[in-house]
């Protein structure tokens, strides 16, 4: 009875705060615009169609990579999903990161692994991994161009400690990441896994997320490019800026997608490089880019789904459900988010 009591209001008080938090980054992103809104008014608007469209193609090719990284890394944990199978658990669990919480992704994910007979611990260790790996590689990506060609008086300041995140490359031995896992699954009470990745696995793994993260800039750079007349300078500080402001609000946790977090970080690294009020135009079109491009992605996996469920008469599905009840009861939810 004292659990129930308790619980409820911290379960209360949690719900309040991801509300406040997304009300808090909803008026972030408010103030951002009307702080410049008479700038923004009188801005020649100029899109280019070509870039706009080859933006969203890099983009895709980007999560392409990202979702064939995970799916090997979920294979070195004996989860084997289909290619085309991976693909609908990854693009349909992206779609609703942006329901305060955090976990719906992950959860959405495990369940849909579920389905083609995948352990929910597997998915769930897979995920972790997925993040810590491809976060550190972004953080890192980042902090060397800005040490290396970084411009502004805060930077100055802040470019020693730039030099020291690459050493947070160590943290990606494969014996610490159990370690690290296994501790926050002791916390929930869940049993321990095992980290099987070689040197030379996880050495292909961070490869393929310096990919991603180059392509998804190099995407970026092509749609400041469609707004925006765009050097070959930039280029480099655009992908740098990408990496960073992703990272950032992916980190910040609280607020859904890293909504608000994200777009003043790339604000205020994108003011050395173009005029008010273009940074702010170009971090308000990314977010807007990034949804459009995860609900058409959604939206194929959707149809593909509904037509192999209708294909198979809804048997197979079932038939695998009852199999991965077996295989692995459901965790309660991690404190895990995955920005995008």
């Amino acid at each position: 009875m004292r659990e129930d009591r308790t619980g409820k209001p911290r379960a209360r008080l949690k719900g309040a705060l991801r509300i406040g938090a997304l009300v808090i980054a909803l008026g972030f992103m408010v103030a951002l615009v009307s702080t410049q809104w008479q700038a923004l008014q009188a801005f020649q608007w100029q899109v280019r169609p070509a870039w706009l469209a080859l933006s969203l193609v890099g983009l895709w090719l980007a999560w392409l990579l990202e979702l064939s990284v995970w799916r090997f890394l979920l294979s070195t944990l004996g989860g084997n999903l289909r290619w085309g199978r991976a693909a609908e658990t990854w693009f349909l669990s992206n779609i609703v990161r942006y329901i305060p919480g955090n976990v719906w992704q992950f959860l959405g994910m495990a369940e849909l692994a579920a389905d083609d007979g995948v352990s929910r611990v597997t998915t769930f260790t897979s995920i972790a991994l997925h993040q810590a790996l491809s976060t550190a590689v972004g953080m890192v990506l980042a902090a060397v161009y800005f040490a290396v060609a970084g411009k502004g008086a805060w930077l100055d300041t802040v470019r020693p400690f730039l030099w020291l995140v690459p050493l947070g490359l160590l943290l990606c031995n494969p014996r610490f990441l159990e370690w690290s896992l296994n501790t926050l699954l002791r916390l929930f009470k869940r049993p321990p896994i095992k980290v099987t990745l070689t040197w030379r696995q996880l050495g292909l793994i961070l490869l393929g997320y310096l990919g991603v993260w180059l392509i998804m800039g190099s995407a970026f750079a092509l749609l400041a490019a469609s707004l925006t007349p765009v050097t070959p300078q930039q280029v480099g500080a655009l992908i740098a800026t990408w990496a960073a402001a992703y990272v950032i609000g992916y980190l910040s946790l609280l607020t859904p997608g890293g909504l608000g977090v994200r777009e003043g970080v790339m604000i205020l690294l994108l003011a050395p490089l173009f005029p008010a009020p273009v940074p702010t135009i170009i971090a308000l079109a990314a977010r807007l880019w990034m949804i459009v491009g995860e609900v058409v992605a959604a939206a194929i996996a959707l149809i593909v789904r509904t037509r192999e469920r209708r294909a198979s008469g809804g048997e197979g599905d079932a038939g695998i459900e009852a199999a991965s009840a077996e295989r692995g009861a459901p965790l309660p939810a991690l404190p895990l988010t995955k920005d995008g």
